[in-house]
């Protein structure tokens, strides 16, 4: 009997030795992931068609952060959609704007900035357009400040470097205040490059 109670009591202390190295790694592994509290990134695509966008994360919970993301849109053409250009006519303009977001991470097993998420946020910016020479019934040169919000839903990788990857589908809805008041609907899809640390 005290040969069969010494064994139990060693088989028992070598099962809790075990998993209590287990518990230990796994809440070192949970530690190594939620190191990363910031991540700066730059989306390459807005720069095929005339723009430029950084966004910079902050992490606030293991699945949730805030987002800060700045554009500027510059572009010069001679074609519009609604009139006719004057030979050496052309249109210019820019904007420019911020977006102040929120990004949920769906994961249980990854904590941000890893994994599938969801989003929202809110854009102000200013935007200005200028038109030469053109064949147009009234003057349409104008600036304007513009609201609107948007959603984005995507995944994200970050590596043991810090190296960041990111690719999402943004839908934007935006307004100007003044001159023509568009309203657009944009579907933006995004790769996102950058780093986390």
């Amino acid at each position: 009997m005290r040969k069969i109670v010494l064994t139990l009591i060693f088989v028992i202390s070598v099962l809790s030795i075990g998993y209590s190295q287990e518990t230990n790694n796994s809440n070192q592994d949970k530690t190594v992931s939620t190191d990363y509290k910031n991540s700066i990134r730059l989306l390459p695509l807005t720069i095929l068609y005339g723009g430029i966008n950084f966004e910079y994360e902050r992490i606030l919970k293991n699945n949730f952060s805030l987002i800060l993301q700045g554009y500027g849109d510059f572009s010069n053409t001679n074609v519009i959609s609604n009139g006719s250009l004057a030979s050496g006519g052309n249109v210019s303009g820019y904007e420019i704007g911020l977006e102040i977001g929120v990004r949920y991470y769906l994961s249980r097993r990854k904590t941000a900035p890893k994994g599938w998420f969801i989003g929202t946020g809110i854009i102000g910016g200013y935007k200005e357009v200028d038109y030469k020479n053109t064949f147009i019934f009234t003057p349409r040169d104008y600036d304007t400040f513009i609201i609107g919000a948007s959603i984005r839903g995507g995944y994200q990788w970050v590596f043991k470097s810090g190296f960041t990857i990111g690719a999402a589908n943004h839908i934007q809805f935006t307004k100007e205040l003044s001159g023509l008041k568009d309203i657009y609907i944009n579907v933006l899809p995004e790769i996102s490059i950058g780093y986390s640390w």
